[in-house]
């Protein structure tokens, strides 16, 4: 049986990037239907990412998106893991220094979508986008299929898309290597904690929103979710 984790920040407010600076480096496009719907959010140039710390041993930064100190990221490609790219980063620390040693870290591994047996399932969607409401997680060790996960070391399930799985052989490199700014835990570990579960809401616009669009294509197309 195959295992899987997940890995996440931790739980510490002030190592996050700054989210206003992401957000601005965004352009977004307002449902020609609904406006507060969110149709397209598309970020202009490189990832640029402020923090409000001097920790330069915080090799992990964690934000809308994620940046990998580039000495990281070459001891992955020497593990050979798989499911991810990357692409130029910077990164300002709290005394204003910028740094140009780190990628940004983008998925590629696809898991599929959430099993039905799960509960998943779409309370709402917009007829003008491809938003779409989801909702009564019912238990959440259905929620990855592994029939149909595609083999990468880290990847996606749709719709929580903003979770970041791996395979065992990652979660117990990055546990022996010494890295802070991460946590690996069983998947939907926080979640499982929540009191009422059948509550949680997820509200999610086109695929191609958090995965590349050449596998958004590939892997939405076919699902309606691009």
């Amino acid at each position: 049986m195959t295992t899987f984790f997940q890995f996440s920040a931790v739980e510490v407010y002030g190592l996050y990037a700054d989210s206003g600076h992401e957000s601005r480096q965004r352009k977004r496009t307002a449902c020609p239907a609904t406006p507060e719907h969110k149709a397209s959010s598309v970020r202009v140039g490189p990832l640029h990412q402020f923090v409000n710390h001097n920790d330069r041993e915080q090799k992990i930064i964690w934000g809308l998106d994620n940046a990998i100190h580039q000495d990281v990221m070459e001891q992955f490609e020497r593990q050979k893991f798989t499911g991810f790219r990357t692409c130029p980063a910077q990164v300002t620390f709290a005394d204003g220094g910028t740094s140009d040693s780190y990628r940004e870290f983008v998925v590629t591994g696809w898991g599929g979508v959430a099993q039905p047996e799960s509960g998943v399932h779409v309370c709402e969607e917009c007829p003008g986008c491809k938003w779409k409401l989801y909702g009564g997680v019912t238990d959440w060790d259905r929620v990855i299929d592994p029939k149909q996960w595609q083999g990468e070391d880290f990847f996606v399930v749709w719709p929580f898309v903003t979770h970041i799985f791996c395979t065992a052989r990652v979660a117990d490199w990055l546990r022996a290597s010494g890295l802070k700014s991460f946590t690996i835990g069983t998947p939907f570990a926080k979640e499982k904690r929540r009191p009422h579960i059948t509550d949680s809401v997820y509200p999610r616009v086109a695929l191609s929103q958090y995965f590349p669009q050449d596998l958004a294509i590939k892997y939405g197309r076919p699902l309606g979710i691009e």
